[in-house]
C-alpha cells in the first residue's frame, strides 16, 4: 500500500494541471467585454438631454449590438441632478434616454450610466452652442425654402421649391412654382406647363399636367417620384399669350428634384389629425426608423419606431407624439435607416407648415465606454490567469519536495539493503554473502548516483509539463 506522499506524487500534478487548465480555459479566457456608447445633439440652453444609448459587445476587435437589460441613466448639469431615466435597449443595442432639464443645460455635463450596480460609463459629454439659422451641417430636407438650381431662359422667371425641402420616391410631394417677371413682380394667373421624366405629375402619369398661377404668381403641383432622378420641365406663359412653350413667348425652368435614395418617408397627413403622429413609410424592407424630434433648441426626443410590411408592398409604422402634440420648440423630425444618422437617406422632415429654417445636426458621439469594459475585462483575465499561473507554480515546487523526499527514502532503503546483501545482516536475520571493501564502496556510490540522476530528470519533466501548459495558455 502506497504512503500519503507517495500517492501525492502521482496525484498532485494531475490535480495542479487540471485546475490550472480550467482556470484558463474558464476564468482566464477573454470574454466578450459590454460597453455603452452615448450619442446625441445636446445644445447649450435646452431643456432636455434626449441621448441615443447604443448597447456593444466587444470581442478581438469586432462589434456586437448587446441588449441591456434595466440599465439607470442619470445626469449632472453644472452640479445639478437631472431627473433620472431607466429602461432597455433593444434587440439592436439601441435605447432612448431623455433626461429633464428645467433650468437649461449647463457645462459640464456628465453622463452616468448603471447596470445592475456596476457602472458602465461616467463620463462629460460636450454642448454645442445653439443653432444659427443658417446651419453649416443642414441635412436634406429642413423646408429649405430657397428655389431649385436649374437652367432658365425667356422673359418670365419660375422659381421652384419643394414644400418640405425632398422627396422621397414613391411617396407624393407638392411643388411649388412662382411665376415672375425680370424684376422679380409677380404675374397673376400665368400659365404653366409641366413635364417630368421619371415621376408621376398629378396622377397624369410622366404627361405633360396644365397648372395656373394665383394672383400671387404663385401655383402648386403634385408631384410623385417613381425614381431617384426626376428630371421637371417647367413653361410658362402670361395670361392671354400664346400657349406656354410656343417660340420667343415666356419661360422655362428645367431642372433636378431633390428625391433622396433610401429615404423613410414622413406622411404629412399624420401631422394634421387631433391627436398628431408621425407615420413613417419605407419603401424597402427595414426594421426599424430612427427618429430625433428637435429643432432650434437642439434634439429634444429620440425614438426607434419598429417598422413592418402594411400591405401595400411598403414597411411602415406609427410614433405618438408626447401629450398628442411635437415636444415644445421641435419643428422637425430626422428619420434614419440607421442610428447613427450617417446613411445617404437620413432625412429632416418638417413637423408644421411653419416650422423653423434651423435645420437640427445629426447625432454625434458623445461618450464611449467601450475602451473602459475592454480594459476592465483584460484585467479580469489577468487576474485569473495569474491564479493559475500560481497553482501551477505552487504545485511545481510541491512536487519537486515530494519526488526529493521519495528519492531520498529510496536511496537509504536500497543502501541498507545492499549492506546487508554484501556482508552485512539481511532483513531475515541471515548473513549475506561477503564483498571486498571495493566492491561495495563501487556498488554503493553507484546506487548513491542514479537515484539522484532520476529525480533531476523526472524533475525537469514535471517542470517542463507545467511550463507548457503556462505557454498554451497565453494563445487565448
Amino acid at each position: 500500500m502506497r504512503s500519503m506522499p507517495d500517492a501525492a506524487t502521482y496525484v498532485l500534478p494531475a490535480l495542479s494541471i487540471g485546475l490550472a487548465a480550467l482556470v484558463f480555459l474558464g476564468p482566464g479566457a477573454q470574454r466578450m467585454a459590454t460597453g455603452v456608447r452615448v450619442w446625441g445633439a445636446p445644445i447649450a440652453g435646452s431643456e432636455a438631454l434626449a441621448l441615443r444609448i447604443e448597447g456593444v459587445r466587444r470581442l478581438h476587435g469586432a462589434d456586437d449590438p448587446a441588449a441591456l437589460p434595466e440599465i439607470e441613466v442619470s445626469a449632472t448639469s453644472a452640479g445639478a441632478p437631472l431627473a433620472g431615466w431607466s429602461g432597455s435597449t433593444g434587440k439592436d443595442g439601441i435605447g432612448e434616454a431623455l433626461l429633464r432639464a428645467g433650468g437649461g443645460l449647463k457645462a459640464p455635463v456628465v453622463v452616468r450610466i448603471l447596470r445592475g450596480g456596476d457602472a458602465l460609463l461616467e463620463q462629460e459629454v460636450p454642448l454645442s452652442p445653439p443653432l444659427p439659422t443658417a446651419d453649416a451641417s443642414a441635412l436634406p430636407g429642413a423646408a429649405d425654402a430657397s428655389p431649385l438650381p436649374g437652367a432658365a431662359q425667356g422673359e418670365l422667371r419660375l422659381r421652384v421649391t419643394v414644400a418640405r425641402g425632398a422627396m422621397a420616391a414613391p411617396f407624393p410631394e407638392p411643388v411649388r412654382v412662382t411665376v415672375e417677371t425680370e424684376d422679380g413682380a409677380p404675374v397673376p394667373g400665368a400659365r404653366v406647363e409641366a413635364s417630368a421624366v421619371g415621376a408621376d405629375l398629378g396622377g397624369q402619369g410622366s404627361g405633360p399636367a396644365q397648372i395656373t398661377a394665383d394672383a400671387r404668381g404663385a401655383a402648386e403641383l403634385t408631384i410623385r417620384p417613381l425614381a431617384h432622378t426626376v428630371e421637371l420641365t417647367l413653361r410658362a406663359a402670361r395670361p392671354g399669350s400664346a400657349p406656354p412653350g410656343a417660340r420667343g413667348a415666356g419661360g422655362a425652368w428645367e431642372g433636378r428634384l431633390p428625391v433622396i435614395p433610401g429615404a423613410i418617408w414622413l406622411d404629412p397627413a399624420g401631422l394634421a389629425g387631433e391627436r398628431p403622429e408621425l407615420r413613417l413609410t419605407s419603401p424597402a424592407p427595414k426594421p426599424h426608423a430612427y427618429v430625433s424630434i428637435g429643432g432650434a433648441h437642439g434634439r429634444l426626443l429620440g425614438a426607434v419606431v419598429p417598422l413592418a410590411a402594411d400591405g401595400g408592398g411598403f414597411f411602415s409604422g406609427t410614433l405618438a407624439l408626447p401629450d398628442g402634440q411635437p415636444p415644445g420648440a421641435a419643428g422637425w423630425a430626422v428619420v434614419a435607416s440607421d442610428p447613427y444618422e450617417r446613411g445617404a437617406g437620413t432625412v429632416a422632415w418638417p413637423l408644421s407648415p411653419a416650422a423653423s429654417p434651423v435645420a437640427p445636426r445629426r447625432v454625434a458621439l458623445l461618450a464611449d465606454g467601450v475602451p473602459a469594459a475592454e480594459a476592465r475585462e483584460r484585467a479580469r483575465a489577468s487576474r485569473a490567469r495569474r491564479a493559475g499561473l500560481l497553482v501551477l507554480g505552487a504545485a511545481g515546487v510541491a512536487e519537486m519536495l515530494l519526488l526529493a523526499l521519495r528519492a531520498r527514502t529510496a536511496r537509504r532503503r536500497l543502501a541498507a539493503h545492499l549492506a546487508a546483501a554484501s556482508g552485512g545482516e539481511g532483513e531475515d536475520g541471515t548473513d549475506g554473502a561477503p564483498l571486498s571493501r571495493e566492491d561495495r564502496g563501487r556498488l554503493l556510490a553507484t546506487v548513491r548516483a542514479e537515484p539522484i540522476l532520476s529525480v533531476l530528470a523526472l524533475a525537469a519533466l514535471v517542470g517542463l509539463s507545467f511550463a507548457a501548459v503556462a505557454a498554451l495558455a497565453t494563445f487565448r
